[in-house]
């Protein structure tokens, strides 16, 4: 979540005054600075960090899952997750279903350890260091900072192997997935910026399909007139066409710009003029619409405006 300096200061300042009951080191770490942690099978909490927690599923933590496991993206969303929203936000999407178990254990993981482990969702990547955004009073763009969470549970913190924060992402991959999922990523943190945003249930549904499910999203690009709305050099559609990741990637700029406007899609010029004309029709409906119920209203009688009253009309 983005952060200006003075909120960060006060949140550091909550955090140490919590100290006890926090497992959030408040230490506000760079990519330079180092740590010692290595977690392993045979260490004494192995998978413990794997039960009772909730991991919010990205584009690309779905599109790894599902072609690890060969399936569909429906049946993926169907079998694996449940509904959720970002919290701070209205925005819907999925998070992965555990088991109806005591410990409320990952689906994927047994006592040799994660079963999906190269393919794990980008929250197991960044264990133990979380990241966070900090946005100057004056700037639009924000300067990436990390903090170290630190679980009683937790014996890897206490092994010898060190690591740069920089090293130890690269190790996990995060920045890869942080790439991936970086144009979705823009417009979670501009809705949380934004506060509770008024979104239409349009926009809404959108970025729930174009959040969790791929299958519908080549649908939505090629099974409709979606095509003939876009100058779209020939070359990328042919590209989305053949290379799922890059219909991903292509899907995921192109919800940034229908959300926010950012990017550098561009709208055909007669597509353009006919919404606006629809838009038009729409407007002048509502207004004669409008205009027939205050007609109606004032030709009645008093008496039948009695009579509503006492229906409750």
């Amino acid at each position: 979540m983005p952060l200006d300096e003075k909120e960060f200061k006060e949140k550091m300042d909550e955090v140490k005054g919590k100290l006890q009951k926090s497992v959030i080191v408040p230490e506000q770490l760079t990519r330079k600075s180092r740590i010692k942690f290595r977690c392993y099978p045979g260490i004494g909490c192995f998978t413990k960090c794997c039960s009772g927690i909730r991991i919010n599923l990205t584009p690309y933590d779905i599109f790894r899952l599902k072609n690890r496991l060969g399936v569909s993206s429906h049946d993926f969303l169907l079998k694996h997750t449940v509904p959720g929203s970002i919290d701070g936000t209205p925005l819907p999407i999925v998070v992965l279903k555990l088991e109806d178990d005591a410990e409320k254990s990952c689906p994927f993981v047994t006592p040799e350890g994660c079963t999906v482990y190269t393919d794990r969702p980008v929250t197991c990547r960044y264990y133990p260091i979380g990241m966070a955004i900090m946005k100057k009073h004056d700037k639009k763009t924000g300067e990436d900072f990390f903090i170290r969470i630190k679980e009683d549970h937790c014996l890897g913190h206490n092994e010898d192997k060190e690591w740069t924060i920089e090293e130890w992402r690269a190790d996990q991959e995060s920045d890869l997935y942080d790439e991936m999922n970086r144009d979705w990523m823009e417009v979670v943190l501009k809705t949380k910026t934004l506060g509770m945003v008024e979104l239409g249930q349009k926009s809404l549904d959108l970025f729930f399909m174009f959040s969790s499910n791929l299958d519908m999203v080549r649908d939505f690009i090629f099974n409709s007139n979606f095509l003939d709305a876009y100058n779209i050099e020939p070359e990328v559609v042919t590209k989305i066409k053949e290379d799922e990741l890059e219909l991903l990637k292509f899907s995921l700029r192109w919800l940034r710009f229908t959300m926010y406007g950012e990017g550098d899609f561009k709208v055909k010029t007669e597509t353009r003029q006919l919404a606006k004309a629809r838009q038009a029709v729409k407007v002048k409906e509502k207004m004669e619409l409008k205009k027939q119920a205050e007609e109606k209203t004032l030709a009645k009688t008093p008496e039948e405006i009695m009579q509503e009253a006492d229906k409750g009309e």
